[in-house]
């Protein structure tokens, strides 16, 4: 459902008036095309977006709410690999011992996040990883979704639980997939 875009400008009420209900709100998904993994995902998705590194991810995703007046994020998929001590974007390894690095980048796209915005990271593994979930998490401002397990692109679930954080650090397990 990459891009898929919610629009809820106006909408009839009882009388037949329209009331405007906000602006658009999209679902985004970025994905690392560079092998398999990346084509087989960007098989069963539309409209997605291409990333080779953390800067372009952000680029892309700023671009793609720039293109649609308006529009805030309602659901943002990153895919790509991951393991235990941290996620690939792109050619960049995040863990936190190298996040920082990025953290400006990352902080870029806060505020395009819808007000019940999320992030759902669908790489392998990734939701082991409390700590760096809860810095992303404060990075966007929103909650960050990761499963504890292996993480299907073409059937899009992850074969452990999912886990969340919150921006101010708490973290949630067993949670319902996003």
């Amino acid at each position: 459902m990459a891009s898929r875009v919610t629009y809820h400008h106006e909408m009839p009420t009882a009388n037949g008036s329209r009331t405007p209900l906000g602006p658009p709100q999209l679902e985004i998904a970025v994905i690392d095309d560079s092998d398999i993994v990346g084509w087989l995902a960007a098989l069963t998705r539309l409209n997605e977006l291409y990333m080779t590194d953390v800067r372009s991810m952000v680029a892309a995703v700023k671009q793609r709410c720039a293109s649609i007046v308006g529009s805030t994020i309602r659901r943002l998929d990153i895919l790509d690999h991951g393991n235990v001590n941290g996620v690939e974007i792109g050619s960049d390894w995040i863990t936190m011992k190298t996040v920082g690095r990025f953290d400006g980048l990352f902080r870029q796209l806060a505020p395009l996040f819808a007000p019940k915005g999320f992030v759902h990271l669908q790489q392998c593994n990734a939701g082991q990883n409390h700590a760096l979930l809860g810095h992303f998490s404060s990075l966007f401002r929103v909650p960050v979704y990761a499963g504890t397990g292996g993480q299907n692109p073409v059937y899009r679930f992850n074969l452990g639980k999912y886990e969340r954080c919150i921006p101010n650090g708490d973290c949630e397990s067993d949670v319902a997939r996003p």
